[in-house]
């Protein structure tokens, strides 16, 4: 407590009176005032700590009075107050437009502040409310009365989902460092009606819902209700607009459907595959006129048991919008079909229906049935064979081709075997259509003696109509006759020759002897290293580096010939330089008598031009400037025959004397060094394994060896691929052989030997022959192949080196135009040069590249022999590429686009 002494009050009584009589001046009339307000204060103060003390003592006494329950509640209203406090009610707007909302359509939640932008922390559920995502903001000023106000706008969206009440329980709101929480809104949904009239002008319709003018429907096109397994069954889905109604699919239809594979329809049409391109139509339903949009497709069970789906489409509706209703209607529901320059807004709309119900049964057990085409359907099927009188060594074919309703993806052609013919592996081709399609199987037989024979071949299918199996029979006896063709007798080979004789004969295939292309070679062609990137590599970088070097020395003088013109002092330093070792001989050959003469005409000018200094700089000033003590006294003397440096080095005699004995020394070294070798050389080759003659006296496997041995995969000889190759001709690997002659080909694609015997297998396994030419585009790869590829990459360098020196030469050029027609032609030219290599490494020189070496060879769907054979067999020699190596399996690819996984020994690649 503060106490005030009583002596304050007697001052203040004293001065009081002493202002009332006026018995002193302004000045101490000024301080008494100063004086009594103090005391007042002071007065002011000690009654209120009075008042605050009897007021603490009072609480104090009061708490120590309350429980702890009571201190309790006490605590928790402190924090239930304080929690109010900070989601209070503000100052936060909130509307909802429009009013009444529309179910299905996005309806708008305005928050407005005056603070922050209003932010929802977190949304709530509710009944028939869908809520999207994002927020759009934006920021309105005012000034009333010179008084600035903003209001910040947050606008949230949502779908009410159905109709009737629906209310939007409290949110919270951030707003700036606040935390709101809203109250809870409630408002009305109800679906658009549309006034729709008949087209006939009889009846009308009106207050429609938008599900009763916009809907989508799913029918099976059969009138059966139980489907086989693997039958292919048309369907199609149909989305009716009424006439006059904005509307636009956004999607393909969704089908939710398992157990079911779909017809594929990617080649009509890229978009779906599981559809036809969509049609458009007109319909009347109920007096209206619709806008038809038909999808069609089709599919086959793969699972027995009952099947549904749902499908699912989604739509974009153009609605005018609400705020031109006042102006066309007093009536609160839509009228959708106004002018067409009224304002509108798009609407989703998700259009549903389900697939028909059907159960898909299981085919009955195939066993007994005769070469089953695994055909499902009603098909019109017919055997038949291209010639009844057949010749040894002449090809026939024999051809099963049908149409029909039903799926042609599950075709498998038959195994056709007959006694004394060579049957190659059958060629299919289908057209697919859905529902529908037709199919053509080619058997190529080549007859291999004379007789008669019978071809036996049924084959059936699955007819749902008749729910069971079909047999179409083909019977017919062929005669074989022997043939007058001297090349059939050839082509007819299947195996290997039986004697040498049967090889060399006078028979003639375009002209030719047999012989005369069966013979070795003699001189080897020498390496080509692998890969091929290697053989040239040193050229091709010194011919792309020389091109830019080039260029780049020819600016680099032009550019130092305008710097010199532009810059005297320089020039004159450059040319001293050059002339420096001039002005030495001059100096060495100069006598003693001359060096004062000398020093005063060249050195001293010449010194001048090296340090930039003006010409006429005497020899007493040149001497100043330089730091050089000894040159310096040299030019002022003017004669110093001591300056003149000496000759060194050896003599002519003794520079020829050590010439000499370097000579012998080398030439001593290179007779040591050649001896051995041309000893081992004679030796070697009286004691070597000579295969010409072996190969002339039928020795083929010996000679064979010999070609493997002196074979280096990894810079393979050309010639010895030949060579090797027409051993494995004569001993009756033809596929091998067309393996050699590939590679010899591919390494030496100019030689007309290598072509000539790579042809004569190509006819036996009848391949189309290497380089014949059909067409422009056969012309084109034969002109590609004439180079290997690191061939082409050289001629590519050449041509960059040429642009190169066309740049370097650029300035002498007679016109511009010359210049740029030149560069702008080898710029071409080396581009095109460059598409060759890159061409043949994705083709004929690719590494996935391999041909089959084993006769009629099976193919899997997976790497085991156990699993499922394909419906396919490649030939002997057939090209391939491999697309996967997996363990001692190969998943190969065939020319006409055919896969299946064969063993690792089955072929050989092009390149190993």
């Amino acid at each position: 407590m503060i106490n005030l002494p009583a002596q304050i009050y007697n001052i203040i009584i004293s001065q009081v009176a002493c202002l009332r009589e006026r018995r002193v001046s302004r000045v101490t009339r000024l301080q008494l005032g100063l004086d009594v307000a103090t005391a007042l204060c002071c007065r002011a103060l000690y009654r209120f700590q009075n008042i605050m003390y009897k007021t603490i003592s009072h609480f104090n006494n009061t708490v120590h009075a309350l429980s702890g329950r009571v201190a309790s509640l006490l605590v928790l209203s402190f924090l239930l107050f304080f929690s109010l406090q900070v989601f209070s009610a503000s100052d936060i707007n909130m509307t909802i437009t429009p009013q009444p909302a529309m179910v299905g359509e996005p309806v708008r939640l305005q928050l407005i502040s005056s603070e922050d932008y209003p932010e929802v922390i977190e949304f709530p559920g509710a009944e028939g409310i869908s809520w999207r995502q994002g927020v759009s903001k934006s920021m309105q000023t005012s000034i009333v009365n010179f008084k600035r106000t903003s209001a910040y706008i947050a606008i949230y969206e949502f779908v009410p989902e159905k109709e009737g009440e629906l209310k939007i329980p409290a949110l919270k709101i951030q707003c700036g460092k606040k935390k709101t929480l809203t109250d809870p809104v409630t408002f009305k949904a109800m679906s658009r009606k549309y006034t729709v009239s008949s087209n006939d002008g009889k009846t009308e319709k009106k207050n429609a819902g938008l599900n009763e003018i916009l809907f989508a429907k799913c029918s099976l096109l059969t009138d059966r209700k139980s489907i086989y397994i693997g039958e292919e069954v048309s369907f199609e889905i149909k989305v009716y607009g009424v006439r006059g109604l904005d509307f636009d699919i956004r999607s393909w239809p969704a089908i939710g459907m398992e157990n079911v594979a779909f017809h594929d329809f990617s080649s009509t049409n890229p978009q779906n595959g599981h559809f036809a391109s969509a049609q458009t139509s007109n319909e009347k339903v109920n007096g209206q006129i619709f806008n038809v949009y038909t999808f069609r497709s089709a599919f086959r069970p793969i699972a027995a048991g009952k099947l549904s789906g749902k499908i699912d489409i989604s739509c974009v509706v153009k609605i005018p919008n609400d705020s031109r209703r006042s102006s066309r209607s007093s009536d609160p529901f839509e009228d959708m079909f106004v002018s067409p320059f009224a304002n509108y807004k798009s609407v989703e709309q998700n259009l549903s229906c389900r697939f028909p119900e059907f159960e898909a049964v299981s085919l009955p057990d195939p066993s007994g049935t005769v070469n089953y085409l695994g055909l499902i359907g009603n098909w019109k099927i017919k055997t038949e064979i291209s010639q009844e009188n057949l010749k040894t060594g002449e090809p026939a074919t024999l051809k099963i081709s049908g149409s029909g309703e039903g799926t042609i993806d599950t075709l498998k052609a038959p195994e056709l075997r007959l006694d004394g013919f060579r049957v190659y592996p059958p060629e299919t081709k289908k057209s697919p259509a859905p529902a529908t399609g037709s199919f053509e199987i080619r058997y190529v037989m080549i007859p291999l003696q004379e007789g008669s024979t019978e071809i036996n071949l049924p084959v059936s299918y699955f007819s749902t109509s008749a729910g069971k199996y079909v047999e179409v029979p083909f019977n017919r006896k062929l005669k074989v006759e022997k043939s007058d063709n001297p090349q059939a007798s050839v082509v007819s080979d299947s195996g290997a020759p039986t004697t040498t004789q049967a090889l060399f004969t006078d028979k003639k295939i375009n002209g030719k002897k047999i012989n005369d292309i069966l013979y070795l070679k003699k001189n080897l062609s020498g390496q080509v290293i692998l890969p091929l990137w290697k053989n040239h590599i040193i050229l091709i970088l010194f011919l792309f580096i020389l091109g830019p070097a080039l260029w780049g020395f020819s600016e680099f003088r032009h550019y130092r010939r305008l710097r010199l013109e532009n810059d005297p002092v320089l020039r004159r330093k450059i040319n001293a330089i050059a002339r420096k070792n001039k002005l030495l001989g001059e100096i060495r050959r100069s006598g003693p008598e001359k060096m004062h003469a000398m020093i005063q005409n060249e050195v001293v000018p010449y010194l001048n031009d090296l340090m930039g200094l003006p010409p006429g700089t005497s020899a007493t000033e040149l001497a100043g400037k330089i730091k050089d003590g000894e040159l310096s006294a040299l030019l002022r003397s003017g004669a110093d025959s001591a300056y003149m440096p000496g000759t060194s080095g050896s003599s002519k005699s003794d520079l020829r004397s050590s010439l000499l004995a370097s000579l012998k020394k080398f030439s001593m070294l290179l007779v040591l060094f050649m001896l051995p070798l041309s000893l081992f050389s004679e030796l070697s080759t009286d004691q070597q394994f000579n295969p010409l003659t072996a190969y002339n006296h039928g020795e083929f496997v010996k000679v064979a060896e010999f070609y493997r041995k002196q074979l280096d995969m990894n810079a393979p000889d050309p010639a010895l691929l030949y060579n090797l190759g027409n051993c494995l001709y004569q001993i009756g690997e033809p596929a091998r052989a067309l393996v050699m002659y590939e590679r010899a080909l591919h390494l030496s694609p100019r030689d007309s030997d290598i072509r000539e015997n790579l042809n004569l297998v190509h006819r036996k396994f009848m391949l189309p022959e290497v380089g014949s030419i059909d067409s422009p585009k056969d012309l084109i790869v034969f002109a590609r192949d004439l180079l290997r590829p690191d061939e082409w990459m050289l001629i590519a360098a050449i041509v960059w080196a040429i642009a190169g020196i066309i740049l370097a030469f650029r300035r002498r050029f007679a016109s511009e135009a010359r210049f740029y027609t030149s560069i702008t032609a080898a710029v071409m030219v080396f581009m095109l040069i460059l598409t060759a290599p890159f061409s043949q490494s994705t083709t004929s020189y690719s590494p996935k590249t391999a041909y089959a070496v084993i006769k009629n060879m099976q193919v899997y769907l997976l790497p085991s022999e156990t699993s499922r054979q394909t419906d396919f067999r490649i030939n002997c020699g057939e090209k391939l590429f491999i697309e996967e190596e997996r363990d001692n399996w190969l998943r190969v690819r065939t020319d006409n686009g055919s896969e299946g996984w064969i063993k690792g020994d089955s072929a050989e690649r092009l390149m190993k």
